[in-house]
């Protein structure tokens, strides 16, 4: 196979990766400006060996618009990287700027006549650079869900990095190397472009997950993502604590705030109540929202007591929160429900049953104090003045 039909397949294949991304993140709502960056890399590049194929001979097209657009095939490809991973747009703008003087420089050698060798140099000086910061943000940036693929390719950015270098250092004394350096080069972009989708698929396959393991309204976990966490806590034998303790807490008329307030204040009020679990619990703790007004926080190696004093300072959390609706401010309470269990043969089912009970006494005991549960400033003022 000679150069210009390696070419050739090449921007066939380009072409139809960039296609191929642009159809399939239409009307997406999870696609993300990042695949078009990189299917824009793709056409750019695949038009640039085009050209070099169809027009083999003239200066024009083997050397100065195909270096060109080579140089802004990389620029894209970097932004693509710098957006998926959402760093590094300072280093996109400083590697544009290069590859706009490294541009001017190969035009400069193409009208003065000088030594072909140094657009190579050009060349490869843009595509160390790029292939370099674009493994660097891979492999500290990948994110969580696309880990794997990240790093996958991120070595192909490196191995894309040292052919180029390896061009560069043999230079035109070993033109027999040209085509094995074009060839690998050629095949690490387009295995590239498997990588990317590798990359969106991952990351898309862990938003899902998510959205699946999360509730919508106040970002706690789900009833089930948080028992198949804590059924977690159970098969890990040789890391299974000694002590399981759950609260199970509720609002205190959420019906009544709901009524008064309206259904925005009510969300408004779980919101809330899941902000203060989430500042008040360790960041190891399990929370979820089990439905409506009612939650789940599952806390492994703590003792009864450490529980209980937990459950204090949220209840002092939850009392001091003041919350601002379309109809005035309000206030609310909860009831928490503790109970703790022995770590080394607890089940989930038994766990939320006890935390059950428990809540049902600690609701019983608040109503007995106080069968009114405050809502309102003004509520609170004619009940507990001096609890505002």
């Amino acid at each position: 196979m000679d150069v210009e039909t390696l070419f050739f397949v090449e921007a066939s294949l380009l072409f139809l990766f960039g296609l191929t991304m642009i159809v399939t993140s239409l009307g997406q709502q999870t696609s993300q400006c990042s695949d078009y960056w990189f299917a824009a890399s793709n056409m750019i590049g695949a038009a640039g060996l085009l050209l070099h194929a169809l027009f083999p001979h003239p200066l024009l097209f083997t050397v100065l618009v195909p270096n060109v657009l080579l140089f802004i095939e990389l620029s894209l490809l970097n932004k693509a990287i710098a957006e998926f991973v959402q760093h590094g747009r300072r280093i996109w703008l400083g590697l544009l700027v290069l590859s706009v003087a490294m541009t001017i420089t190969s035009v400069r050698i193409v009208f003065l006549h000088l030594n072909p060798g140094l657009i190579v140099d050009c060349l490869s000086i843009i595509t160390i650079t790029t292939a370099t910061c674009s493994a660097i943000l891979l492999f500290r940036f990948g994110g969580v869900g696309s880990r794997t693929a990240s790093r996958i390719m991120g070595t192909l950015f490196a191995l894309y990095a040292l052919n180029n270098l390896a061009h560069m250092v043999d230079g035109p004394q070993h033109l027999s190397l040209r085509f094995y350096h074009l060839w690998f080069d050629r095949t690490v972009i387009a295995v590239m472009s498997f990588g990317y989708i590798l990359m969106t698929a991952a990351r898309l396959r862990n938003r899902l997950e998510q959205q699946a393991n999360t509730d919508h309204l106040t970002g706690t976990l789900n009833r089930r993502a948080v028992e198949h966490a804590a059924r977690m806590l159970v098969t890990r034998k040789h890391s299974r604590p000694q002590c399981v303790s759950a609260l199970m807490l509720d609002l205190d008329n959420f019906k009544g705030i709901n009524d008064t307030f309206g259904h925005h204040a009510g969300d408004l009020a779980l919101q809330a109540l899941a902000d203060c679990l989430r500042e008040t619990m360790r960041t190891t703790d399990l929370i979820a929202r089990l439905g409506g007004d009612e939650f789940l926080v599952i806390m492994s190696g703590t003792t009864d007591l450490d529980a209980h004093l937990t459950a204090d300072r949220l209840r002092s959390h939850i009392s001091a929160v003041r919350i601002q609706s379309d109809r005035g401010y309000f206030r609310i309470r909860a009831s928490i429900g503790v109970t703790s269990v022995d770590g080394r043969d607890f089940s989930v089912e038994s766990l939320i049953r006890l935390g059950d009970q428990a809540l049902y006494a600690a609701k019983f005991k608040n109503h007995q104090a106080d069968p009114f549960a405050p809502m309102s400033l003004a509520e609170l003022n004619t009940l507990h003045p001096a609890a505002i």
